[in-house]
């Protein structure tokens, strides 16, 4: 599948992480010299604590939050699939625009989608997609994964990593959409899926998919919508060619003012910060700046 060249990105293959062989040349590229590498891998440079969803986040600070960002930015330069919603110059509201029509829909979406990419996973990425020598490859995979496990929860090379690391599968998802006559969107771990054949059986095809290539889908979040129903997508709601607010963002907004109009002198300008983001939030939903 073809990318569209969005903010002046490049193919893989001209990465400074395609094909990075040798230790001078890793030591360049990723600023940090090759034997210091399991120093960096202490656990001491994650911060972990369990947040008010009840799920474990595992974030890098300092040197090691360093790394990963530039990791990170490298990886977010390469050119996306059109199909890829979370990337610089889209949103969430996007994805769910992208939908808009009087048109059957299936979503589900990928559980534990980030704990659930392994670091055997990010080093297959590494030698089959990047081409890296195999020391480096192994260098990489420890440096991106928690406890040379999985990737972290909280960093900022999480996502780009996940999505590489399963790129064949959101590819087969896609063409197997597009060859039906359905267009298939991705946002981060959400999968949706709009058109005259989104149906349960497409949708049964989507989830062993993503079991084949390692990974679980939720039965709750995995849904169907019948063409003119309301349908709840990446957190707005399109009925046919509308977006709209759900209910949950109007019920914030209302708590939101009612907070600036109790709060004592001293609590307004963070109340009003808290107001004015989920107004902000609203217009990107709506289109309205």
């Amino acid at each position: 599948m073809q990318s569209k060249n969005l903010h002046k990105r490049y193919p893989l293959e001209r990465s400074p992480l395609y094909r990075l062989r040798g230790k001078g040349k890793f030591e360049t590229v990723l600023g940090v010299q090759w034997d210091a590498v399991p120093k960096l891998l202490d656990i001491k440079h994650y911060r972990v604590w369990i947040n008010e969803k009840g799920r474990e986040i595992q974030a890098p600070h300092g040197w090691l939050a360093q790394v990963h960002r530039r990791i990170g930015e490298l990886l977010g330069r390469i050119e996306l699939p059109d199909y890829v919603y979370s990337q610089k110059g889209r949103s969430y509201a996007d994805n769910a625009r992208a939908h808009r029509g009087e048109t059957p829909l299936v979503k589900t979406d990928i559980s534990r989608f980030y704990p659930s990419v392994t670091r055997q996973a990010v080093f297959r990425m590494f030698v089959d997609d990047f081409e890296c020598a195999v020391d480096v490859a192994h260098r990489l995979a420890d440096v991106c994964c928690y406890k040379q496990a999985h990737l972290p929860t909280g960093s900022a090379l999480s996502g780009r990593v996940a999505f590489f690391s399963k790129r064949h599968m959101f590819d087969e998802i896609a063409d197997a959409a597009q060859g039906v006559g359905c267009k298939m969107t991705a946002y981060v771990d959400d999968v949706t899926i709009s058109g005259a054949a989104a149906t349960k059986s497409l949708l049964g095809t989507v989830r062993q998919t993503i079991g084949r290539h390692g990974l679980r889908t939720r039965g709750r979040k995995s849904k169907t919508y019948a063409s003119g129903a309301a349908k709840s997508i990446t957190g707005a709601v399109v009925v046919r060619d509308e977006v709209r607010l759900p209910n949950t963002r109007h019920l914030n907004i209302h708590r939101a003012r009612q907070a600036v109009a109790v709060a004592a002198p001293a609590e307004q300008d963070q109340a009003r910060r808290v107001l004015a983001g989920r107004l902000q939030e609203a217009r990107q939903v709506l289109g309205k700046g």
